[in-house]
Protein backbone atom coordinates (compact mmCIF):
# COMPACT_ATOMS: atom_id res chain seq x y z
CA UNK A 1 0.00 0.00 0.00
CA UNK A 2 1.55 3.51 -0.87
CA UNK A 3 1.93 6.04 1.76
CA UNK A 4 2.02 9.68 0.80
CA UNK A 5 4.01 11.85 2.82
CA UNK A 6 4.03 15.79 3.32
CA UNK A 7 6.92 17.35 4.15
CA UNK A 8 8.65 20.75 4.67
CA UNK A 9 4.98 22.46 5.05
CA UNK A 10 4.19 23.42 8.90
CA UNK A 11 1.49 25.55 9.82
CA UNK A 12 -0.09 24.22 13.11
CA UNK A 13 -3.71 25.21 14.01
CA UNK A 14 -5.90 23.62 16.92
CA UNK A 15 -8.11 20.59 15.47
CA UNK A 16 -11.24 22.13 15.85
CA UNK A 17 -10.26 24.36 12.36
CA UNK A 18 -9.56 20.78 10.64
CA UNK A 19 -13.35 19.47 11.17
CA UNK A 20 -12.47 17.30 14.01
CA UNK A 21 -14.75 16.25 16.47
CA UNK A 22 -14.48 14.46 19.97
CA UNK A 23 -16.62 11.27 20.14
CA UNK A 24 -17.79 9.87 24.11
CA UNK A 25 -18.45 6.19 23.86
CA UNK A 26 -18.82 3.95 26.56
CA UNK A 27 -17.97 0.67 25.89
CA UNK A 28 -18.88 -2.41 27.48
CA UNK A 29 -17.37 -6.45 27.11
CA UNK A 30 -20.09 -8.95 26.13
CA UNK A 31 -19.95 -12.09 27.66
CA UNK A 32 -20.52 -15.63 25.73
CA UNK A 33 -23.32 -15.70 27.77
CA UNK A 34 -25.00 -12.36 26.70
CA UNK A 35 -24.71 -12.96 23.11
CA UNK A 36 -27.94 -14.24 22.03
CA UNK A 37 -29.75 -12.24 23.78
CA UNK A 38 -28.45 -8.98 22.86
CA UNK A 39 -28.41 -9.69 19.50
CA UNK A 40 -32.09 -11.01 19.73
CA UNK A 41 -33.27 -8.00 21.37
CA UNK A 42 -31.47 -5.92 18.43
CA UNK A 43 -33.28 -7.59 15.70
CA UNK A 44 -36.40 -7.10 17.65
CA UNK A 45 -35.62 -3.63 17.38
CA UNK A 46 -34.73 -3.57 13.50
CA UNK A 47 -31.39 -2.94 14.14
CA UNK A 48 -29.43 -1.84 11.36
CA UNK A 49 -26.62 -4.92 9.61
CA UNK A 50 -23.43 -3.01 8.74
CA UNK A 51 -20.15 -4.94 7.90
CA UNK A 52 -16.66 -2.97 8.76
CA UNK A 53 -13.67 -4.18 7.59
CA UNK A 54 -10.63 -1.52 9.06
CA UNK A 55 -6.56 -1.60 8.64
CA UNK A 56 -4.59 0.07 11.42
CA UNK A 57 -0.82 1.43 10.85
CA UNK A 58 1.85 2.33 13.32
CA UNK A 59 5.97 2.40 12.68
CA UNK A 60 7.67 -0.84 13.45
CA UNK A 61 8.68 0.76 16.97
CA UNK A 62 5.29 1.97 17.61
CA UNK A 63 5.06 5.40 17.36
CA UNK A 64 1.50 6.24 16.99
CA UNK A 65 0.87 3.58 19.85
CA UNK A 66 3.43 5.72 21.86
CA UNK A 67 1.56 9.04 21.93
CA UNK A 68 -2.19 7.26 22.11
CA UNK A 69 -2.92 8.01 18.42
CA UNK A 70 -4.67 5.53 16.58
CA UNK A 71 -4.27 5.42 12.44
CA UNK A 72 -6.96 3.05 10.35
CA UNK A 73 -8.38 2.84 7.11
CA UNK A 74 -12.06 1.04 7.37
CA UNK A 75 -14.31 0.08 4.58
CA UNK A 76 -17.91 1.06 5.61
CA UNK A 77 -20.28 -1.01 3.50
CA UNK A 78 -18.75 0.13 -0.17
CA UNK A 79 -16.47 3.08 0.94
CA UNK A 80 -13.38 3.62 2.65
CA UNK A 81 -12.90 6.50 5.52
CA UNK A 82 -9.43 7.15 7.05
CA UNK A 83 -9.75 8.30 10.63
CA UNK A 84 -7.22 9.15 13.23
CA UNK A 85 -8.02 9.53 17.00
CA UNK A 86 -6.35 11.17 19.70
CA UNK A 87 -7.20 11.15 23.62
CA UNK A 88 -8.98 13.68 24.36
CA UNK A 89 -10.45 15.06 28.10
CA UNK A 90 -11.09 11.85 29.79
CA UNK A 91 -10.94 8.42 29.81
CA UNK A 92 -14.11 7.98 27.43
CA UNK A 93 -13.79 10.86 25.40
CA UNK A 94 -11.11 10.77 21.89
CA UNK A 95 -10.76 13.39 19.28
CA UNK A 96 -12.24 12.01 15.79
CA UNK A 97 -10.89 13.44 12.57
CA UNK A 98 -12.32 11.45 9.39
CA UNK A 99 -11.80 11.83 5.64
CA UNK A 100 -13.61 9.52 3.30
CA UNK A 101 -11.01 8.19 0.79
CA UNK A 102 -11.62 6.81 -3.24
CA UNK A 103 -9.80 4.01 -2.84
CA UNK A 104 -7.80 2.27 0.43
CA UNK A 105 -4.67 4.23 0.09
CA UNK A 106 -3.40 5.89 3.34
CA UNK A 107 -2.76 9.68 2.44
CA UNK A 108 -0.73 11.26 4.94
CA UNK A 109 -1.04 14.57 3.34
CA UNK A 110 -4.51 14.91 4.74
CA UNK A 111 -2.73 16.32 7.56
CA UNK A 112 -0.45 19.13 6.11
CA UNK A 113 -0.67 22.31 7.63
CA UNK A 114 -2.01 20.90 10.99
CA UNK A 115 -0.43 19.89 14.60
CA UNK A 116 -0.52 16.64 13.35
CA UNK A 117 1.43 17.35 10.30
CA UNK A 118 4.79 17.58 12.98
CA UNK A 119 4.09 14.44 14.32
CA UNK A 120 3.95 12.60 11.21
CA UNK A 121 7.03 14.57 9.52
CA UNK A 122 8.94 13.86 13.12
CA UNK A 123 8.68 9.41 12.69
CA UNK A 124 11.92 8.08 11.84
CA UNK A 125 10.16 5.01 10.13
CA UNK A 126 7.57 4.53 7.46
CA UNK A 127 4.25 3.69 8.40
CA UNK A 128 3.11 0.24 7.53
CA UNK A 129 -0.23 -2.31 8.33
CA UNK A 130 -0.22 -3.43 11.69
CA UNK A 131 -3.18 -5.27 12.52
CA UNK A 132 -7.02 -5.78 11.27
CA UNK A 133 -10.16 -6.23 12.40
CA UNK A 134 -13.68 -7.45 10.20
CA UNK A 135 -16.81 -7.00 12.39
CA UNK A 136 -19.79 -7.26 11.68
CA UNK A 137 -21.81 -4.14 13.54
CA UNK A 138 -25.71 -3.95 14.50
CA UNK A 139 -26.59 -0.08 15.22
CA UNK A 140 -29.56 1.09 17.13
CA UNK A 141 -30.62 4.70 17.40
CA UNK A 142 -32.14 5.12 20.94
CA UNK A 143 -33.78 8.02 22.03
CA UNK A 144 -33.52 8.73 25.67
CA UNK A 145 -35.72 11.68 27.31
CA UNK A 146 -34.39 15.03 25.08
CA UNK A 147 -30.69 12.94 24.49
CA UNK A 148 -30.22 10.60 21.33
CA UNK A 149 -27.68 7.72 21.78
CA UNK A 150 -26.07 5.36 19.21
CA UNK A 151 -26.03 1.94 20.06
CA UNK A 152 -23.25 -0.44 18.47
CA UNK A 153 -23.19 -4.52 18.76
CA UNK A 154 -19.50 -5.29 17.19
CA UNK A 155 -18.63 -8.99 16.98
CA UNK A 156 -15.83 -10.23 14.93
CA UNK A 157 -12.40 -10.50 15.04
CA UNK A 158 -8.53 -8.44 15.70
CA UNK A 159 -6.11 -10.15 13.35
CA UNK A 160 -2.01 -10.17 13.46
CA UNK A 161 0.27 -12.33 11.76
CA UNK A 162 -1.05 -15.54 13.10
CA UNK A 163 -3.10 -14.21 16.10
CA UNK A 164 -6.60 -13.08 16.73
CA UNK A 165 -8.46 -12.01 19.34
CA UNK A 166 -12.60 -11.91 19.25
CA UNK A 167 -14.48 -9.04 19.45
CA UNK A 168 -17.79 -9.00 21.24
CA UNK A 169 -18.36 -5.38 22.33
CA UNK A 170 -21.42 -3.47 23.21
CA UNK A 171 -20.47 1.13 22.46
CA UNK A 172 -22.75 3.69 24.08
CA UNK A 173 -21.60 7.06 21.96
CA UNK A 174 -23.49 10.20 22.71
CA UNK A 175 -25.35 11.59 19.42
CA UNK A 176 -26.93 14.71 20.98
CA UNK A 177 -28.73 15.93 24.63
CA UNK A 178 -27.70 15.07 27.57
CA UNK A 179 -24.35 13.82 28.43
CA UNK A 180 -25.56 11.64 31.16
CA UNK A 181 -27.66 9.43 28.96
CA UNK A 182 -25.28 7.08 27.58
CA UNK A 183 -24.35 6.08 31.69
CA UNK A 184 -28.40 5.77 31.70
CA UNK A 185 -29.32 3.65 28.64
CA UNK A 186 -25.45 1.86 29.58
CA UNK A 187 -26.85 1.32 32.78
CA UNK A 188 -30.26 -0.93 31.69
CA UNK A 189 -27.93 -2.94 28.74
CA UNK A 190 -25.40 -3.75 31.43
CA UNK A 191 -28.15 -5.05 34.47
CA UNK A 192 -30.26 -6.78 31.53
CA UNK A 193 -27.63 -8.70 29.47
CA UNK A 194 -25.00 -8.98 32.13
CA UNK A 195 -22.24 -6.68 30.80
CA UNK A 196 -18.76 -5.76 31.86
CA UNK A 197 -17.10 -2.36 31.29
CA UNK A 198 -14.00 -2.42 29.41
CA UNK A 199 -12.56 0.86 28.47
CA UNK A 200 -9.68 -0.46 26.18
CA UNK A 201 -10.37 0.73 22.43
CA UNK A 202 -10.13 -1.88 19.50
CA UNK A 203 -7.06 0.02 18.72
CA UNK A 204 -5.31 -0.70 22.19
CA UNK A 205 -6.21 -4.50 22.06
CA UNK A 206 -5.22 -4.39 18.49
CA UNK A 207 -1.75 -2.87 19.21
CA UNK A 208 -0.80 -5.42 22.30
CA UNK A 209 -1.92 -8.69 19.48
CA UNK A 210 0.85 -7.33 17.13
CA UNK A 211 3.63 -6.89 19.63
CA UNK A 212 2.82 -10.67 20.28
CA UNK A 213 2.08 -11.95 16.78
CA UNK A 214 4.89 -9.94 15.15
CA UNK A 215 8.85 -9.20 15.47
CA UNK A 216 11.08 -6.32 14.48
CA UNK A 217 13.99 -7.74 12.33
CA UNK A 218 16.49 -5.55 10.81
CA UNK A 219 16.80 -6.22 6.96
CA UNK A 220 20.15 -6.27 4.86
CA UNK A 221 19.59 -2.61 3.82
CA UNK A 222 19.81 -2.02 7.29
CA UNK A 223 15.72 -0.90 7.11
CA UNK A 224 13.29 -2.11 10.15
CA UNK A 225 10.31 -4.71 9.36
CA UNK A 226 8.27 -7.02 10.93
CA UNK A 227 8.09 -10.57 10.90
CA UNK A 228 5.28 -12.84 11.97
CA UNK A 229 5.41 -15.16 14.73
CA UNK A 230 4.39 -18.68 14.88
CA UNK A 231 1.92 -19.91 17.26
CA UNK A 232 1.62 -16.79 19.03
CA UNK A 233 0.93 -17.24 22.85
CA UNK A 234 -2.36 -15.12 23.11
CA UNK A 235 -4.06 -16.79 26.73
CA UNK A 236 -1.08 -14.60 28.10
CA UNK A 237 -1.63 -10.99 26.05
CA UNK A 238 -2.50 -9.13 29.19
CA UNK A 239 -0.35 -8.60 32.00
CA UNK A 240 -2.96 -6.95 34.99
CA UNK A 241 -2.65 -3.45 35.12
CA UNK A 242 -0.08 -1.49 38.01
CA UNK A 243 -0.67 2.15 39.51
CA UNK A 244 0.41 4.57 36.70
CA UNK A 245 1.85 7.75 37.61
CA UNK A 246 -0.17 10.64 38.77
CA UNK A 247 1.69 14.02 37.48
CA UNK A 248 -0.64 17.42 39.49
CA UNK A 249 0.43 20.73 39.00
CA UNK A 250 0.90 23.45 41.71
CA UNK A 251 -1.89 25.94 39.25
CA UNK A 252 -4.25 23.20 39.14
CA UNK A 253 -7.67 23.74 40.62
CA UNK A 254 -8.39 21.02 43.35
CA UNK A 255 -11.47 19.16 41.30
CA UNK A 256 -8.67 19.35 38.58
CA UNK A 257 -6.23 17.31 40.90
CA UNK A 258 -9.12 14.96 42.38
CA UNK A 259 -10.57 14.12 39.11
CA UNK A 260 -6.49 13.37 37.94
CA UNK A 261 -6.09 11.23 40.54
CA UNK A 262 -9.53 9.19 41.27
CA UNK A 263 -9.59 8.34 37.40
CA UNK A 264 -6.17 7.02 37.35
CA UNK A 265 -7.23 4.39 39.99
CA UNK A 266 -10.62 4.09 38.78
CA UNK A 267 -9.27 2.91 35.18
CA UNK A 268 -6.59 0.18 37.16
CA UNK A 269 -9.67 -0.70 39.16
CA UNK A 270 -12.08 -1.23 36.00
CA UNK A 271 -9.47 -3.25 33.38
CA UNK A 272 -8.30 -5.73 35.94
CA UNK A 273 -12.16 -6.10 37.14
CA UNK A 274 -12.40 -6.54 33.23
CA UNK A 275 -9.78 -9.44 33.23
CA UNK A 276 -10.54 -10.82 36.64
CA UNK A 277 -14.69 -11.45 34.74
CA UNK A 278 -12.91 -12.92 31.44
CA UNK A 279 -12.29 -9.95 28.99
CA UNK A 280 -9.53 -11.59 26.56
CA UNK A 281 -8.61 -13.86 29.27
CA UNK A 282 -10.65 -16.71 29.84
CA UNK A 283 -7.62 -19.32 29.73
CA UNK A 284 -5.36 -17.18 31.70
CA UNK A 285 -3.61 -19.25 34.58
CA UNK A 286 -4.45 -19.33 38.20
CA UNK A 287 -1.23 -16.94 38.97
CA UNK A 288 -2.21 -14.74 36.26
CA UNK A 289 -5.94 -14.64 37.59
CA UNK A 290 -4.35 -14.06 41.51
CA UNK A 291 -2.28 -10.78 39.84
CA UNK A 292 -5.39 -9.22 38.62
CA UNK A 293 -7.51 -9.26 41.78
CA UNK A 294 -4.49 -8.12 43.49
CA UNK A 295 -3.74 -5.33 41.25
CA UNK A 296 -7.73 -4.74 41.90
CA UNK A 297 -7.84 -4.49 45.74
CA UNK A 298 -4.61 -2.14 44.97
CA UNK A 299 -6.67 0.05 42.94
CA UNK A 300 -9.85 0.04 45.24
CA UNK A 301 -7.34 1.21 48.13
CA UNK A 302 -5.39 3.94 46.01
CA UNK A 303 -9.25 4.96 45.20
CA UNK A 304 -10.03 5.03 48.72
CA UNK A 305 -7.26 6.77 49.41
CA UNK A 306 -7.79 9.50 47.04
CA UNK A 307 -10.98 10.08 48.57
CA UNK A 308 -9.69 10.47 52.00
CA UNK A 309 -7.12 13.17 50.54
CA UNK A 310 -9.42 15.24 48.83
CA UNK A 311 -11.93 14.77 51.37
CA UNK A 312 -14.56 17.88 52.06
CA UNK A 313 -12.91 19.26 48.56
CA UNK A 314 -14.84 17.81 46.46
CA UNK A 315 -18.39 15.74 46.00
CA UNK A 316 -18.64 12.06 47.98
CA UNK A 317 -18.41 9.50 46.43
CA UNK A 318 -21.73 7.80 45.64
CA UNK A 319 -22.84 5.95 49.08
CA UNK A 320 -25.07 3.17 47.77
CA UNK A 321 -21.88 2.49 45.21
CA UNK A 322 -18.91 3.11 47.88
CA UNK A 323 -20.79 0.34 50.15
CA UNK A 324 -20.83 -2.06 47.12
CA UNK A 325 -17.22 -1.07 46.80
CA UNK A 326 -16.37 -2.05 50.30
CA UNK A 327 -18.57 -5.33 50.24
CA UNK A 328 -16.90 -6.54 46.92
CA UNK A 329 -13.06 -5.61 48.15
CA UNK A 330 -13.57 -7.93 50.98
CA UNK A 331 -15.15 -10.84 48.75
CA UNK A 332 -12.08 -10.76 46.40
CA UNK A 333 -9.87 -10.47 49.44
CA UNK A 334 -11.20 -13.83 51.27
CA UNK A 335 -9.08 -16.54 48.35
CA UNK A 336 -5.93 -14.11 48.74
CA UNK A 337 -4.99 -14.84 52.46
CA UNK A 338 -4.82 -18.51 51.74
CA UNK A 339 -2.65 -17.97 48.70
CA UNK A 340 -0.40 -15.49 50.64
CA UNK A 341 0.15 -18.36 54.34
CA UNK A 342 0.54 -20.92 51.55
CA UNK A 343 2.86 -19.41 48.93
CA UNK A 344 4.59 -17.08 50.93
CA UNK A 345 4.46 -17.82 54.81
CA UNK A 346 4.63 -21.76 54.25
CA UNK A 347 7.80 -22.15 52.66
CA UNK A 348 9.49 -19.57 55.33
CA UNK A 349 8.35 -21.77 58.00
CA UNK A 350 9.79 -24.95 56.49
CA UNK A 351 13.25 -23.66 55.56
CA UNK A 352 13.42 -23.23 59.05
CA UNK A 353 13.26 -26.90 59.44
CA UNK A 354 9.79 -26.89 61.42
CA UNK A 355 7.19 -29.68 60.64
CA UNK A 356 4.89 -29.43 57.60
CA UNK A 357 1.39 -29.21 57.43
CA UNK A 358 -0.74 -29.97 54.87
CA UNK A 359 -3.74 -27.04 54.15
CA UNK A 360 -6.97 -27.49 52.79
CA UNK A 361 -6.73 -27.65 49.18
CA UNK A 362 -7.93 -24.56 46.86
CA UNK A 363 -11.02 -24.85 45.71
CA UNK A 364 -11.20 -24.94 42.06
CA UNK A 365 -13.99 -22.74 41.72
CA UNK A 366 -12.05 -20.06 44.04
CA UNK A 367 -11.33 -18.47 40.59
CA UNK A 368 -14.73 -18.20 39.16
CA UNK A 369 -15.99 -17.36 42.45
CA UNK A 370 -14.02 -14.28 42.36
CA UNK A 371 -15.04 -13.64 38.35
CA UNK A 372 -18.44 -13.79 39.81
CA UNK A 373 -18.07 -10.92 42.29
CA UNK A 374 -15.60 -9.18 38.91
CA UNK A 375 -18.49 -9.46 36.81
CA UNK A 376 -21.93 -9.03 39.06
CA UNK A 377 -23.80 -6.20 37.96
CA UNK A 378 -23.67 -5.06 41.38
CA UNK A 379 -20.37 -4.16 41.40
CA UNK A 380 -20.32 -3.18 37.78
CA UNK A 381 -23.10 -0.63 38.43
CA UNK A 382 -20.91 0.69 41.41
CA UNK A 383 -17.86 1.56 39.09
CA UNK A 384 -20.71 2.78 36.39
CA UNK A 385 -21.44 5.11 39.17
CA UNK A 386 -17.83 6.56 40.40
CA UNK A 387 -17.15 6.82 36.36
CA UNK A 388 -20.19 8.87 35.81
CA UNK A 389 -19.12 11.07 38.31
CA UNK A 390 -15.78 11.56 37.67
CA UNK A 391 -16.91 12.73 33.64
CA UNK A 392 -19.06 14.95 35.27
CA UNK A 393 -16.86 16.68 37.63
CA UNK A 394 -14.03 16.84 34.64
CA UNK A 395 -16.82 18.26 32.60
CA UNK A 396 -17.64 21.35 34.84
CA UNK A 397 -13.73 21.75 35.21
CA UNK A 398 -13.01 21.72 31.87
CA UNK A 399 -16.25 24.20 30.66
CA UNK A 400 -14.79 26.75 33.73
CA UNK A 401 -11.41 26.25 32.23
CA UNK A 402 -12.74 27.17 28.64
CA UNK A 403 -14.41 29.83 29.97
CA UNK A 404 -11.57 31.63 31.04
CA UNK A 405 -9.39 30.51 28.41
CA UNK A 406 -11.35 30.65 24.92
CA UNK A 407 -8.89 30.02 22.77
CA UNK A 408 -7.88 26.70 24.41
CA UNK A 409 -8.47 23.74 21.97
CA UNK A 410 -8.63 20.71 24.34
CA UNK A 411 -10.41 20.69 28.09
CA UNK A 412 -7.35 21.53 30.46
CA UNK A 413 -5.56 18.39 31.51
CA UNK A 414 -6.79 16.24 28.45
CA UNK A 415 -4.54 13.11 28.82
CA UNK A 416 -1.79 13.27 26.04
CA UNK A 417 -3.23 16.67 24.54
CA UNK A 418 0.62 17.99 24.49
CA UNK A 419 1.78 15.44 22.09
CA UNK A 420 -1.11 17.01 19.67
CA UNK A 421 -1.84 20.57 20.41
CA UNK A 422 0.15 23.38 22.17
CA UNK A 423 -1.68 23.94 25.50
CA UNK A 424 -0.46 27.40 26.83
CA UNK A 425 0.49 27.57 30.33
CA UNK A 426 -2.99 30.08 30.94
CA UNK A 427 -4.48 26.80 30.06
CA UNK A 428 -3.98 25.26 32.98
CA UNK A 429 -6.14 27.56 36.26
CA UNK A 430 -5.23 28.90 39.20
CA UNK A 431 -6.96 30.37 42.06
CA UNK A 432 -7.81 32.93 39.49
CA UNK A 433 -9.51 31.35 37.08
CA UNK A 434 -13.24 31.03 36.29
CA UNK A 435 -13.61 27.21 38.47
CA UNK A 436 -15.78 28.10 41.51
CA UNK A 437 -15.14 26.05 43.92
CA UNK A 438 -17.59 22.75 44.15
CA UNK A 439 -17.81 22.93 48.03
CA UNK A 440 -17.54 25.75 50.56
CA UNK A 441 -14.52 23.68 51.88
CA UNK A 442 -12.44 23.21 48.74
CA UNK A 443 -9.04 25.40 49.19
CA UNK A 444 -8.18 28.07 46.90
CA UNK A 445 -4.40 26.84 46.66
CA UNK A 446 -3.59 23.15 45.92
CA UNK A 447 -0.40 22.84 47.21
CA UNK A 448 -0.40 24.14 50.76
CA UNK A 449 -3.90 22.40 51.15
CA UNK A 450 -2.30 19.30 50.29
CA UNK A 451 0.89 20.19 52.35
CA UNK A 452 -1.33 20.94 55.75
CA UNK A 453 -3.23 17.57 55.24
CA UNK A 454 -0.31 15.02 54.69
CA UNK A 455 1.97 16.80 57.47
CA UNK A 456 -1.22 16.22 59.59
CA UNK A 457 -1.09 12.96 58.88
CA UNK A 458 2.26 12.32 59.56
CA UNK A 459 2.65 13.47 62.69
CA UNK A 460 -0.35 11.23 63.61
CA UNK A 461 0.98 8.50 62.76
CA UNK A 462 4.58 9.08 63.66
CA UNK A 463 3.23 9.43 67.45
CA UNK A 464 1.28 6.14 67.22
CA UNK A 465 3.71 4.05 65.81
CA UNK A 466 6.53 5.40 68.50
CA UNK A 467 4.28 2.93 71.29
CA UNK A 468 3.47 0.33 68.14
CA UNK A 469 4.84 -2.76 70.55
CA UNK A 470 2.36 -1.91 72.92
CA UNK A 471 -0.37 -1.19 70.48
CA UNK A 472 -3.60 -3.67 70.27
CA UNK A 473 -3.46 -5.96 67.48
CA UNK A 474 -6.40 -3.89 65.56
CA UNK A 475 -4.80 -0.61 66.31
CA UNK A 476 -1.47 -1.82 64.76
CA UNK A 477 -3.90 -3.14 61.62
CA UNK A 478 -5.19 0.22 61.53
CA UNK A 479 -1.74 1.67 61.42
CA UNK A 480 -0.31 -0.20 58.77
CA UNK A 481 -3.27 0.96 56.88
CA UNK A 482 -2.86 4.67 57.72
CA UNK A 483 0.79 4.24 56.66
CA UNK A 484 -0.36 2.53 53.25
CA UNK A 485 -2.66 5.24 52.75
CA UNK A 486 -0.07 8.16 53.47
CA UNK A 487 1.80 6.31 50.33
CA UNK A 488 -0.77 6.25 48.16
CA UNK A 489 -1.52 9.81 49.00
CA UNK A 490 2.28 11.09 48.52
CA UNK A 491 2.10 9.44 44.94
CA UNK A 492 -0.61 10.89 44.09
CA UNK A 493 0.57 14.57 45.32
CA UNK A 494 4.44 14.30 44.07
CA UNK A 495 4.31 16.52 41.33
CA UNK A 496 3.83 19.60 44.21
CA UNK A 497 5.78 18.75 47.12
CA UNK A 498 9.55 19.16 47.36
CA UNK A 499 11.81 16.43 46.57
CA UNK A 500 14.30 17.13 49.02
CA UNK A 501 11.45 16.51 51.50
CA UNK A 502 9.62 13.90 49.67
CA UNK A 503 12.25 11.63 49.09
CA UNK A 504 13.57 10.47 52.79
CA UNK A 505 10.04 10.18 53.70
CA UNK A 506 8.78 7.81 50.73
CA UNK A 507 11.77 5.16 51.24
CA UNK A 508 11.47 5.28 55.32
CA UNK A 509 7.46 4.69 54.30
CA UNK A 510 8.34 1.87 52.35
CA UNK A 511 10.59 0.29 54.73
CA UNK A 512 7.89 0.57 57.57
CA UNK A 513 5.41 -0.72 54.74
CA UNK A 514 7.31 -4.04 54.34
CA UNK A 515 7.96 -4.39 57.70
CA UNK A 516 4.32 -4.36 58.69
CA UNK A 517 3.29 -6.74 55.46
CA UNK A 518 5.16 -9.34 57.09
CA UNK A 519 3.46 -8.43 60.31
CA UNK A 520 0.44 -8.96 58.74
CA UNK A 521 1.20 -11.96 57.04
CA UNK A 522 2.37 -13.26 60.04
CA UNK A 523 -1.05 -12.59 62.14
CA UNK A 524 -2.94 -14.05 59.20
CA UNK A 525 -0.60 -17.24 59.39
CA UNK A 526 -1.07 -17.81 62.60
CA UNK A 527 -4.71 -17.87 62.36
CA UNK A 528 -4.38 -20.64 59.81
CA UNK A 529 -2.41 -22.47 61.23
CA UNK A 530 -4.47 -22.32 64.87
CA UNK A 531 -7.44 -24.01 62.57
CA UNK A 532 -5.01 -27.48 61.81
CA UNK A 533 -3.60 -27.75 65.59
CA UNK A 534 -6.49 -30.19 66.03
CA UNK A 535 -5.47 -32.86 63.95
CA UNK A 536 -1.88 -31.74 63.20
CA UNK A 537 -0.50 -31.19 66.29
CA UNK A 538 2.48 -30.00 64.94
CA UNK A 539 1.46 -26.70 63.57
CA UNK A 540 1.80 -25.82 67.05
CA UNK A 541 5.47 -25.12 66.17
CA UNK A 542 4.59 -23.51 62.96
CA UNK A 543 2.27 -21.36 65.67
CA UNK A 544 5.00 -20.76 67.95
CA UNK A 545 7.31 -19.46 65.37
CA UNK A 546 4.87 -17.03 63.98
CA UNK A 547 4.38 -15.26 67.40
CA UNK A 548 8.11 -14.93 67.77
CA UNK A 549 8.76 -13.46 64.19
CA UNK A 550 5.34 -11.36 65.04
CA UNK A 551 7.55 -9.85 68.43
CA UNK A 552 10.50 -9.07 66.11
CA UNK A 553 8.44 -7.57 63.68
CA UNK A 554 6.94 -4.74 65.78
CA UNK A 555 9.60 -3.90 67.35
CA UNK A 556 11.68 -3.50 64.11
CA UNK A 557 8.55 -1.59 63.31
CA UNK A 558 8.54 0.55 66.52
CA UNK A 559 12.33 1.95 65.64
CA UNK A 560 11.62 2.82 62.17
CA UNK A 561 8.58 4.56 63.27
CA UNK A 562 10.36 6.35 65.85
CA UNK A 563 13.18 7.47 63.13
CA UNK A 564 9.72 8.69 61.18
CA UNK A 565 8.84 11.19 63.73
CA UNK A 566 13.11 12.51 63.43
CA UNK A 567 11.93 13.63 59.93
CA UNK A 568 11.70 16.62 58.40
CA UNK A 569 7.96 17.53 57.32
CA UNK A 570 6.99 17.95 53.98
CA UNK A 571 7.18 21.23 51.89
CA UNK A 572 5.37 22.29 48.76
Amino acid sequence: MALKHAMGYHRPIIFREIDAMIERELKLHVPAGARAGIARELRAQKARRITLQARYFDTPGRDLAAANIALRLRKEGRRWVQTIKAPAGDTLSRIEINHVRPSPELDITLYAGTALEAFFSGLKAPLTLRYETRVTRQVLEIHHNEAVVELAYDQGALYAGEAELPISELEFEQVSGDPDAIFQVGREWLVRHGLVIDLRSKAERGDALANRALSIVAGPDGLVNLATVAQPAVHTLFKAVRAAPVTLKPRMPVEQAYVVSASECLFQIIQNTAFAAGADTAQAGHDAHMEYVHQLRVGIRRLRSCWKLFRGWVPEAPAEATAVLRQSFGAFGNSRDLDVVTKVVAPRIKAHGLPDCSFPRRRKAADQDQDAVAAHPDFQLALLAFLQQLIQLGDAVAQAARADTPDLALPAGSPGSADLVPVPASAVPDAASGVQPVTPDTPARLRPALVRRLNDWLRRIAKKGAKFTVLPIETQHDVRKQVKNLRYCLDFSEGVLSRSSLLPLKRLLAEIQEELGDLNDFYVAEEHYRRLVDRQPQAWFAVGWLRAMQAHQCTRAQGLFRKLGKLSELKG
